[in-house]
């Protein structure tokens, strides 16, 4: 009894520290906040915001992002709109209305032309699509992909285009399908990801986390652990970018903590050697980041998991069923249940193993009777997309068609104009060749008529010359003076 007053009291010191060095933290940024001044440069004031920023609890970094983004709109700072224009767009997902989205999309509409701006114009869409299609009903949602879908099959020229109308698809599928037709989208995605210039780290992190929580929840641990790592790897390379722009407080432990999580759940594609590496690093999150502290200790999720993946099913019940109190998404609790009935079972624990095996009963009740109503819903979805296909193939083939239609009359055209130039150039060769012969027998006419012009004339004597006898003969009768 004494014992246990201890351990609560440890706990709520525990507790009490955090919520201070929570305290801290935006009292920190607060105080920072106070030292913005009238007349100071965009540049210095847009680095002490990012401090503010990086530094204010979640739920009042809107009005900071807002400052940030102001700032630099008016100071025409690009590189900041290009990072935080983004940002932004993340944190208003879960509105209803699409209003603060299409604001950001307006502002990167002032962006300079070019790859950078259309990858943030693009991610602004999609993170548009994302919030929408959380708010509609199965049949607008339905309706809304199949014009998706119908964009899809059309390529555009424009690969932002392209990999906007690809990922609209993947973010419906994601919400009414969860088979073998989302997993093909996905997989297309992820290679169209490599082929989009500017994309930076915000289209692959989400991709990563879009595919590491799809293959969680449907058992393809392997490919769960692959996406949790790559997404690791931008967090590395995203630390050491902001570390270089002077962003001292820009944190990602949050992420990297969920990632750790999630691979520790996904155990059966880890070595031994790992889950002991995922956990510990863990809990070196939890004794410096207080949120993270809260799901450590008080969720228990990650102890949970940890646990169960190194065989001590014991200490994994209690964890779980902690856990599941915390939990309300429905693929989560389903992830947790599997875990606390095997551990259950396995441990002889038979009230949580009569507890696990009620609830996982019904949820997997639950979950058959939703994959049925999926695959029927991807078989319509199939069929929409090849009836799709098959009306872009008609028209391509009808515009073909037309074009080597076109063609043939241009070409029918053709023929005809050479053949006309043909028989022009024939005609004008025989006038030329009529004109060269009259010119010819005129010349030689011209040279008669002259001949006998000069034999009128002269009576036969050659013009220009003497009768040298006759000359000397008149001389020679002349008499002497």
């Amino acid at each position: 009894m004494k014992y246990n007053r201890i351990i609560l009291i440890i706990v709520a010191l525990v507790a009490v520290y955090f919520s201070a060095a929570s305290e801290s933290t935006q009292a920190k940024a607060d105080a920072l906040r106070q030292t913005l001044k009238k007349g100071m440069s965009t540049t210095d004031s847009i680095n002490i915001l990012y401090d503010v920023y990086d530094l204010t609890d979640q739920e009042k970094k809107e009005e900071i992002g807002l400052l940030i983004l102001n700032v630099a709109e008016r100071g025409k700072n690009y590189e900041v709109l290009y990072d935080m224009i983004p940002q932004m767009s993340t944190l208003y997902l879960s509105d209803e209305t699409p209003t603060q989205q299409d604001k950001l999309l307006e502002l990167s509409h002032k962006l300079p032309e070019g790859n950078e701006r259309k990858a943030v114009e693009c991610y602004v869409q999609v993170n548009r699509v994302v919030a929408e299609g959380a708010f509609l009903t199965p049949d607008e949602r339905n309706a809304r992909l199949l014009e998706y879908l119908k964009e899809d099959v059309t390529p555009k020229d424009d690969i932002y285009q392209n990999f906007l109308d690809l990922y609209r698809v993947v973010v419906f599928l994601g919400q009414s399908h969860a088979g073998g037709m989302y997993m093909e989208y996905l997989e297309r995605l992820e290679k169209m990801i490599d082929q989009v210039p500017e994309a930076g780290y915000a289209f692959p992190s989400r991709f990563y986390t879009t595919a590491a929580n799809y293959y969680t929840r449907n058992g393809y641990a392997e490919k769960a652990v692959a996406a949790d790592k790559k997404l690791l790897e931008m967090i590395g390379e995203l630390e050491k970018y902001y570390a270089k722009q002077g962003r001292k407080y820009r944190n990602f432990d949050r992420f990297k903590y969920i990632s750790y999580r999630r691979m520790l759940a996904n155990y059966q594609a880890l070595t031994r050697d790992e889950v002991e590496k995922y956990y510990k690093l863990c809990l070196e999150l939890a004794d410096k980041n207080p949120e993270i502290n809260k799901d450590f200790y008080q969720y228990k999720m990650t102890p949970g998991y940890y646990y169960f993946a190194t065989g001590r099913y014991a200490e994994a019940v209690p964890a779980l069923q902690e856990a599941l109190k915390h939990v309300k998404a429905v693929h989560t609790r389903y992830t947790i249940l599997g875990k606390l009935k095997a551990a259950a079972d396995s441990c002889g624990n038979q009230s949580a193993l009569l507890y696990a095996l009620t609830d996982y009963s019904k949820m997997l009740e639950d979950k058959l009777k939703s994959n049925a109503q999926e695959s029927m819903m991807e078989l319509k979805t199939r069929y929409e997309v090849r009836k799709l296909e098959e009306a872009r193939r008609l028209a391509e083939s009808e515009k073909h068609e037309a074009e080597l239609a076109s063609n043939e009359k241009l070409i029918s055209l053709a023929l005809i104009a050479v053949f006309v130039l043909a028989v022009i150039l024939m005609f004008l060769y025989r006038s030329h060749f009529s004109l060269i012969h009259k010119s010819k027998d005129l010349k030689e006419e011209n040279q008669k008529l002259h001949s006998r012009i000069e034999e009128l004339l002269y009576d036969g004597k050659i013009p220009g010359t003497d009768n040298l006898r006759k000359k000397n003969d008149t001389s020679k009768q002349t008499p002497a003076s």
